[in-house]
């Protein structure tokens, strides 16, 4: 497959690296298994046996939690009473999926990939509150592949009824993907996908295992997971889409540290897990999403951290983020319509552990 390659950078700005997107190869750094160039959502396990605590995440969570509870202050006054004007983006015709979408945008510089992660014009939209999706949940673990992929589909065109407001207004094209249920694995144009939900940014599509389905309760056991799990894929189409996926990939490859790569990547997962959570709380009246529905919720983010699925990340430095991390960033999408608030490239690095 022929690599789209970086352009020729203008007069007095830094080039970027020889960069192409994505990588094919399986990557040797910890993770959930999926090859370099996917965005993964988690690989399920069996739930850890309960552990004490580390001094350090306990160091972590006294650090964030005030921003927590704030953010949970929010989450039960909006989940409970999203808006009481009526749905909006009606008018808009959701298309079809795009098979053949047009290609992504790729910065040329250091200054302009730093630019599009930290101060896209994407950042300046907000999500509209309250969208219809009339895609209510259904029992995805006795569902046959066909049903499955027709409900997660579906779903797809719930997320680009939110979503298409705040990136047409920044001036970025949304593409609807389509999304493929599988098995065991399946060849793309990423190369293999093991068991996992995957955003492949070589043909701008989703994979969804059915045998991560059969494992949802050791990610949540809750009815809204593979809503999530869609939203958060979707998350990274929205970044792809919107020049921040490449951009934060090739600035952390272009530090050649390996440590700062790593938080590269938890800072495009936690912004996914913000991104999707906001999705949620667009249409959480038509799916009467509520309060009651919070823990679990909640349960799901935190069940999927790089410490909660190994305990060689008990202190961090896995690529996808701790799981008080991973909450922290949900709860700001559940209390927010404000895009600028995923914004988890200027944030503190004790918030992106």
């Amino acid at each position: 497959m022929t690599q789209p390659q970086w352009g020729a950078p203008s007069p007095g700005q830094r080039p970027l690296g020889q960069q192409s997107w994505p990588g094919a190869q399986p990557s040797a750094r910890p993770g959930f298994g999926a090859p370099s160039g996917f965005t993964p959502y988690g690989q399920p396990q069996a739930p850890a046996a309960r552990r004490k605590s580390s001094p350090v995440a306990k160091l972590l969570g006294a650090m964030i939690v005030l921003a927590v509870i704030a953010s949970i202050g929010l989450v039960v006054t909006l989940i409970a009473n999203p808006g009481q004007a009526g749905y909006q983006n009606e008018a808009y015709q959701v298309p079809d999926p795009d098979l053949n979408p047009p290609a992504l945008p790729q910065p040329q510089t250091v200054e302009e990939a730093t630019d599009a992660i930290e101060k896209n014009p994407f950042y300046d939209q907000d999500v509209p509150i309250p969208v219809r999706c009339d895609e209510g949940p259904i029992d995805v673990t006795a569902a046959d592949d066909a049903e499955l992929e027709k409900h997660l589909n579906e779903l797809m065109a719930c997320l680009v009824r939110v979503w298409e407001p705040p990136v047409t207004s920044a001036g970025w094209v949304i593409v609807r993907p389509s999304v493929t249920v599988y098995g065991e694995k399946i060849k793309t144009k990423c190369g293999e996908i093991p068991v996992n939900a995957a955003y492949c940014g070589a043909d701008q599509q989703v994979y969804f295992s059915n045998q991560l389905v059969r494992a949802l309760p050791a990610v949540g056991d809750n009815e809204w997971v593979a809503y999530i799990i869609i939203a958060h894929e979707f998350a990274h189409a929205l970044q792809a889409r919107t020049n921040i996926l490449i951009s934060a990939k090739a600035l952390g490859a272009e530090s050649k540290d390996e440590q700062q790569e790593l938080q590269m990547s938890r800072r495009i997962e936690v912004q996914a897990d913000c991104l999707s959570s906001m999705f949620l709380r667009s249409v959480s009246r038509s799916l009467d999403i509520n309060q009651s529905d919070l823990e679990g919720i909640e349960e799901t983010y935190r069940s999927i951290g790089d410490d909660s699925l190994s305990d060689k990340y008990a202190n961090g430095g896995g690529n996808h983020g701790l799981a008080v991390s991973r909450l922290y960033w949900a709860n700001q999408g559940l209390g927010s319509s404000q895009v600028a608030t995923c914004n988890t490239y200027v944030a503190d690095e004790k918030l992106v552990r």
